[in-house]
C-alpha cells in the first residue's frame, strides 16, 4: 500500500470523515434539541407570540378581550381584563399583540406542518440548524479547517445562552439566524449580485423578528460595494417584507414606525452603559467560553484582516453598542440574549486568530495536540456552565403552563372567573376562561367587580405562582381556599361572605 495516497477529502477541501462525522452531530443535536424543547404558550413572551401567532393564522391582527356580560372592558381598570402579551385599546373593546410578528409568522408556517402542539420546537430546530449551517460557510470562507469550524459549533451550539432560547420559544435564535444569513449573503453577492437578493429577504426577516436588527444595513452596505445591482437585488428581497412591516403597525399601532413595545426611550440611558459593558465582558467569555478572547488577537494576525470578519465586527459592534446603553441589558445573564446574533462574529474572529496562532506552532504533532485540547475544553467548558446554570430545567418549568390551563378545564366549571397575571397569556390561548388581571384592578372598583361577578352567578378562583400570592390577596382580599397544586401554579377558590342573619 501506498503510504503517501492521499486521504479521501470531500468536496469541501475537509476530510471525509470528519465531514461525516460533523454531519452525524448536526442530528444528534437536532435529536437533542427536540427531545427537550418546550413549545407552550407559557409566560409573557412565549404565550405572546402563540397568542399572535393564531391571530394571524386566523387572517387577524387583534383580539377581542373578555369581559362580564354588559360591562364595558375598561371601568374597573383599563388593563384589567388584558392577558399578558397583549396592549389593550382605551376607546374600543380590541387587543393587539405586543410582540413583533417574525416569530409568529414562522409559528403559523411551522403548525401546518407539525402542528400547533410542536410548531416552536419546529422553528426552534429550522434556526438552530440554520444557524449551525451558516456559520459552517462563513468558517470555509474564511479559510478555517475542519477541527477549529468542529470546535466553534461547539462554543456556539452548547452556549447556555443558545440552548436557553433554542428550548423554549423566543425568537433569539431566529434574530441570529436571519441577521447572520444576510450577512453572508451580501458577502456572497460581491460574486454574484444575485446573492443580494437572498440578503434582503433575510434582513426584512431579521427586523420582522426584532426591528432593532436595522441595525444592519451599515455592515450590510459595506459587505455589498458600490455596485448599484446589488442594492437593487437587497431592496427588491426586502420589499414584501418591509411593506408587511409598515403596514402592520400602521394598521394595529397606528404608525407605520410604530411597534407593539411603545415608546421606549426611557428605558435607554447613557448612564447604563458602564454597568452594561461590565456585565457584557463578564459574561460573554462565560456563554462563549474564555477562548473567545482570542478575538482580540485580530488586529496582529494577517489570516483575520479580511472583509469578511471587518462586516461581521462591525455588526458586533453596533449591537453590542446599542445594547449597551439599554436598561435590561445588564440585569441578568440572560438578557445577553439581545446581542446573542453578534455571538457568531466574536467566535468566528477568535477562530481564525487561534489557527493563524496554531499555525506557527514548530511541528503537526504540536499542531494536532493543541487542536485536540481545544475541542476538549470547549466541550467540557460548556457542558459543565449547562449544569450550574439548569438550563435542561427549562421544559419543565414551562410545562406547568399548559398542565395548569388543562387541569382548570377539567375541574373548574366553564363561568368560572380566573384572577391571575403570571398565566394570563396562557390561559388565553389555552382556555375559555373570563380571566382578571388581580393586578390592574383599580381599587375603587374592586367592590364592584365582584358583586358583578356574583350576580352572573360566576364562581371566582385565583391561579398564582408563589412570588405574586401574597400581593395577589392583598389586593383581592376576601378568603381564599387553596384547592389544587399544578406545578410551580396554585388554585384557589373565593370563599363566599358570610350571610347577614
Amino acid at each position: 500500500m501506498d503510504s503517501s495516497a492521499p486521504r479521501s477529502v470531500s468536496p469541501s477541501g475537509w476530510p471525509r470523515a470528519g465531514a461525516i462525522l460533523l454531519a452525524a452531530c448536526f442530528v444528534g443535536y437536532a435529536f437533542f434539541l427536540a427531545r427537550h424543547s418546550a413549545s407552550y404558550a407559557s409566560g409573557s413572551d412565549a404565550s405572546g407570540y402563540f397568542n399572535s401567532a393564531r391571530l394571524l393564522d386566523e387572517g387577524r391582527f387583534e383580539a377581542t378581550p373578555r369581559v362580564p356580560f354588559g360591562r364595558q372592558h375598561t371601568e374597573f381598570g383599563l388593563m384589567t381584563f388584558q392577558p399578558l402579551g397583549f396592549i389593550i385599546a382605551e376607546d374600543v373593546a380590541r387587543m393587539a399583540p405586543t410582540y413583533p410578528t417574525g416569530l409568529p409568522l414562522h409559528l403559523v408556517v411551522a403548525a401546518r406542518i407539525a402542528g400547533w402542539r410542536h410548531a416552536a420546537t419546529a422553528v426552534n430546530l429550522f434556526a438552530a440548524l440554520g444557524t449551525a449551517l451558516v456559520f459552517l460557510a462563513l468558517a470555509r470562507r474564511l479559510g478555517l479547517t475542519l477541527g477549529w469550524t468542529a470546535a466553534g459549533l461547539l462554543l456556539l451550539g452548547l452556549s447556555p445562552l443558545v440552548l436557553f432560547t433554542a428550548l423554549q420559544p423566543m425568537s433569539d435564535l431566529l434574530a441570529l439566524l436571519w441577521s447572520l444569513t444576510a450577512l453572508y449573503a451580501a458577502l456572497r453577492s460581491r460574486e454574484d449580485w444575485r446573492w443580494s437578493l437572498l440578503a434582503g429577504l433575510a434582513t426584512a426577516l431579521a427586523v420582522l423578528v426584532r426591528p432593532t436588527n436595522g441595525l444592519l444595513v451599515l455592515p450590510i452596505a459595506v459587505a455589498l460595494g458600490g455596485d448599484y445591482r446589488r442594492y437593487l437585488g437587497l431592496t427588491l428581497g426586502g420589499l414584501p417584507g418591509a411593506v408587511f412591516f409598515l403596514y402592520y403597525n400602521w394598521r394595529v399601532y397606528g404608525s407605520p414606525l410604530t411597534t407593539g413595545y411603545g415608546d421606549v426611550t426611557t428605558a435607554f440611558r447613557m448612564g447604563y452603559a458602564p454597568h452594561n459593558l461590565a456585565h457584557f465582558a463578564r459574561w460573554i467569555p462565560t456563554l462563549l467560553s474564555p477562548l473567545v478572547v482570542a478575538a482580540l488577537a485580530t488586529p496582529w494576525v494577517p489570516a483575520a484582516r479580511r472583509r469578511e470578519l471587518a462586516v461581521l465586527g462591525l455588526w458586533a459592534a453596533l449591537l453590542i453598542g446599542f445594547y449597551a446603553f439599554y436598561f435590561h441589558s445588564g440585569e441578568t445573564w440572560w438578557y445577553l440574549r439581545f446581542i446573542l446574533p453578534a455571538f457568531p462574529a466574536l467566535l468566528l474572529a477568535a477562530l481564525v486568530a487561534g489557527q493563524g496562532l496554531w499555525s506557527r506552532l514548530p511541528s503537526p504533532l504540536w499542531s494536532r495536540a493543541v487542536l485536540a485540547a481545544v475541542l476538549v475544553f470547549a466541550a467540557a467548558w460548556q457542558v459543565r456552565l449547562n449544569r450550574s446554570l439548569e438550563v435542561l430545567a427549562i421544559p419543565a418549568n414551562e410545562a406547568t403552563y399548559l398542565h395548569a390551563a388543562d387541569w382548570a378545564k377539567e375541574h373548574l366549571p366553564p363561568e368560572a372567573a380566573l384572577c391571575c397575571m403570571q398565566v394570563s397569556g396562557a390561559f388565553y390561548y389555552y382556555t375559555e376562561f373570563l380571566l382578571i388581571r388581580w393586578d390592574q384592578i383599580r381599587e375603587a372598583r374592586r367592590t364592584e367587580l365582584f358583586t358583578t361577578l356574583q350576580l352572573e352567578e360566576r364562581p371566582v378562583y385565583a391561579v398564582l405562582y408563589e412570588y405574586e400570592r401574597a400581593d395577589a390577596f392583598a389586593r383581592l382580599g376576601g378568603q381564599w381556599r387553596q384547592i389544587a397544586t399544578v406545578g410551580q401554579a396554585t388554585f384557589w377558590q373565593l370563599e363566599p361572605p358570610p350571610a347577614t342573619p
